[in-house]
């Protein structure tokens, strides 16, 4: 039996000897420490060389960089771990990367507290499989306490093909294309980073972003401002976004993310020279090698004021204001309805109840965004939040200045859209906003007024008995709708409306959705709430589902007409609109239909076709002849007087 004990005993210590071993030889990197001096072009510690004006790396190893090299990078090709910790670090490089991780177990950047670090490349690279000035092949990982300025010129700021890491650090970034972008996960827990884009999105992930903390500025000039093609999860932070196009989304491959060269690829050689500095004004600043220099200033301030929460004025976010680069403006979003070129997305009819249900539940599943809490601040000229597959807040402080155009809205969905806890303002035009599918815990307003309210009117919600106020807010756009849910709104309580000082709404909230005003938005559908001076509506159903309207059908000549998108859509036809020429075009199985503004006179495959009445546009959405479009689309239209019900098979 001892003997037996005794064989035990030795195979138990000679497994922890190997597990020894082998944790020792996981940390054996840490032992190889350097020092890098950039001036004097110096190095220390195994595997570290100088070769041609750059700094090669070839064994695991922990190393101190500092100085200044102009013209030359850092680039690391070993089996192990290599940790770089930044002290005072300026590196320009003309032709790629200042810090290109070909290969590592795992890339380690360390910011030293204290100190102001640089890294910058050029227009063009002489190797494109790397696209960013810091760039990994292998999972990234970033923190400390240090400032570091990064300055993409060809693509993007921070690049990893596989995770990429943020524990903590003050990070400014400006890039031509994105601002951090990983092929997988991207994770930011801590830290206070601000990224201007000026083609692409400030943060950008393959698979999963995830926030769990931290100050984040994003601001982009032409695209989305924070999008990941999987699923998307904010926890916490204080996290200010200004987009050109959606403010937060899932799920959207645009072209700008097409591999090697889509509309945003490669930099191209016609580009105006030189990166762009974001407190210049809009003026290009020509870099030459040179550091770009912040001077500590902090981006635009949100115009309008920020929203009140029981009078209480909640911390100032950064970034209200929408960017510009190059002296351009980001694409203009006003008039009656958005132009939108074959094949580009637009902001699709929605429906009240949580998208069209036009995907399965794998896929909502797999484009999700969650809002668990933060305080987030969205200023967009598409979608504030859109979702491509299911949306689900429950928690956080949540402020979208939305688009001004019918064509988009505040909140949007493709699955399931639930608000379960936190706080909601939304201000956008009225048309394209989306109710909650699910809102069990608190209840929802949304409100629609009358008229648009220039920017900077004021909107706030009253108890009628108390007057107490439980929401004040000065959208810094235009707006005609606003959305509004809290634990401060209760159920069976009768509130107030105000607009610019003046009372235009009363409703008794419902649990659930509360629709409010006197327009007749069917995207705001739900119960509850009140809506006066209506009568009984007109509603179309396409194989037995109702299909909703930013604005009610209207009938003129005996005729119904309906908003075209909606009912296109419903249809599943291809819909293009020609704002200039005031032309709707629709395409299904080989028919193309067309039609105009003010004109009885239609085309059906080229060939003119008359209409009982004429399109329209009524409160800025452009209404159509229902029959008319759906039968030449080869649908059967029955009309039901009594109940005032169009169905169409």
């Amino acid at each position: 039996m001892k003997k037996i004990i005794s064989l035990l005993l030795c195979a138990i210590m000679s497994i922890g000897c190997s597990a020894c071993s082998a944790a020792n030889a996981d940390e054996a990197w840490k032992s190889n420490t350097g020092k890098i001096d950039l001036d004097k072009m110096t190095v220390s510690g195994t595997g570290a060389s100088v070769k041609d004006g750059d700094i090669f790396i070839t064994q695991g190893g922990d190393f101190e960089v500092s100085g200044t090299l102009s013209g030359g990078m850092i680039y690391v090709n070993s089996e192990e771990k290599v940790k770089l910790r930044l002290s005072g670090a300026s590196i320009t490089n003309s032709d790629g990367p200042a810090i290109y991780f070909d290969n590592a177990e795992k890339a380690l950047i360390t910011i030293t507290e204290g100190t102001e670090n640089y890294l910058i490349d050029g227009k063009t690279y002489s190797d494109e499989n790397a696209d960013g000035t810091l760039f990994s092949n292998d999972d990234l990982e970033i923190k400390g306490d240090g400032t570091l300025t990064i300055t993409g010129n060809f693509k993007h700021g921070i690049a990893g093909d596989d995770d990429v890491v943020i524990e903590n650090g003050n990070i400014n970034i400006t890039s031509y294309e994105h601002g951090i972008k990983a092929n997988d996960k991207l994770w930011v827990s801590g830290g206070n980073i601000t990224a201007k884009a000026e083609t692409g999105k400030p943060m950008k992930a393959g698979a999963e972003l995830v926030v769990d903390g931290g100050t984040l500025d994003l601001a982009s000039a032409q695209s989305e401002g924070m999008e990941s093609k999987g699923t998307l999860t904010i926890n916490g932070g204080d996290i200010s976004v200004t987009a050109a196009d959606d403010g937060i989304n899932t799920g959207n491959e645009s072209t700008t993310d097409a591999a090697n060269g889509g509309q945003f690829g490669a930099r191209p050689d016609m580009m105006p020279q030189g990166s762009f500095d974001p407190n210049a004004g809009g003026q290009r600043q020509q870099f030459d090698g040179q550091q770009p220099q912040f001077d500590g200033q902090q981006p635009p301030q949100v115009q309008g004021g920020q929203p009140q929460f029981d009078g209480q004025q909640p911390p100032q976010m950064q970034g209200g204001q929408q960017p510009q680069f190059d002296d351009r403006q980001p694409p203009s979003t006003d008039g009656a309805m958005p132009s939108f070129e074959p094949g580009q997305r637009h902001g699709g009819m929605r429906g009240g109840g949580g998208g069209f249900g036009m995907i399965d539940e794998e896929t909502a599943a797999a484009h999700a965004i969650t809002i668990n809490g933060g305080k987030i601040y969205v200023n967009a000229g598409g979608d504030g939040i859109d979702s491509n597959g299911n949306l689900t807040i429950n928690g956080g402080e949540i402020t979208v200045d939305g688009p001004t155009n019918a064509g988009n809205g505040a909140l949007d969905s493709e699955g399931t859209f639930a608000v379960n806890g936190g706080t909601v303002i939304g201000a956008s035009a009225a048309g394209m906003n989306q109710n909650p599918s699910t809102c069990e815990n608190q209840p929802y307003a949304a409100i629609n007024l009358s008229a648009s309210q220039p920017a900077g009117t004021e909107i706030s919600i009253r108890e009628t008995a108390s007057g107490n106020e439980i929401m004040k807010y000065a959208p810094s756009k235009a707006y005609q709708a606003i959305a509004y849910s809290s634990d401060k709104l209760k159920a069976g309580t009768e509130y107030a409306v105000y607009a610019g000082g003046e009372q235009t709404e009363t409703f008794t909230a419902q649990n659930g959705v509360n629709q409010v005003g006197t327009a007749a938005f069917g995207m705001f559908g739900g119960r509850g709430g009140m809506r006066r001076g209506q009568n009984q509506e007109i509603t179309v159903f396409v194989n037995g589902a109702r299909v909703n309207f930013p604005v009610a059908p209207v009938t003129r000549n005996d005729t119904t007409l309906v908003g075209f998108r909606a009912i296109l859509e419903a249809l599943g036809a291809n819909v293009t609109w020609d704002d200039a020429a005031q032309t709707a075009a629709a395409e299904k199985d080989g028919t193309t239909i067309t039609m105009t503004i003010g004109s009885t006179t239609a085309t059906v495959n080229g060939q003119a076709v008359e209409m009982l009445a004429a399109p329209e546009l009524v409160s800025d959405s452009t209404l159509i002849p229902v029959r008319f479009i759906s039968e030449n689309m080869g649908m059967t239209v029955d009309w039901n007087e009594q109940t005032k019900q169009i169905n169409i098979y």
